[in-house]
């Protein structure tokens, strides 16, 4: 597959049982990646964030609610920038996409989601520094506009 990479560890935290399944499924092939999982929702983490050596972090929540966005932010902290955060939500809205652009998350996905596009996303969030732009242009892309008319644009 990838010759002469290094295989890299990924964290999935997700109460979603069929998520976890699917998840497991779609990195069950790779040679490169190893998922491990943690059955707890984002506001129940302690320290598994830190005990374990991983390349990237998978969180499943909702972003809708303020004491789930708190404990990311608080992960994002003990953190500090070493590890990717790619955070998989049921929830949108501009509010949210505005905290998690703060937060300098690698990318974030919305349910319902292709494994596909769970993949691709981690894969880009492993790829390291150098993206960070595209991601923001990326989720700006996905945020309603408010006021503001289109006069002289042809």
């Amino acid at each position: 597959m990838a010759s002469g990479i290094k295989s890299k560890k990924i964290l999935l935290v997700s109460t979603d049982r069929t998520f976890l399944q699917d998840t497991r499924t779609a990195f069950a092939a790779s040679d490169v990646i190893e998922l491990l999982t943690v059955d707890k929702s984002v506001n129940e983490l302690r320290g598994e964030v830190q005990e374990t050596d991983f390349g990237a972090l998978i969180v499943d929540m909702d972003a809708a609610k303020l004491e789930e966005i708190e404990s990311l932010q608080r992960i994002m902290r003990r953190l500090e920038g070493r590890v990717p955060v790619v955070v998989v939500t049921q929830e949108f809205n501009a509010a949210a996409v505005r905290i998690l652009v703060q937060l300098k998350v690698a990318d974030f996905l919305v349910k319902p989601i292709t494994t596909a596009d769970l993949v691709r996303s981690v894969v880009r969030a492993l790829q390291g520094p150098g993206r960070e732009e595209n991601t923001e242009s990326q989720i700006y892309t996905f945020m309603p506009a408010a006021g503001g008319g289109h006069e002289g644009i042809d």
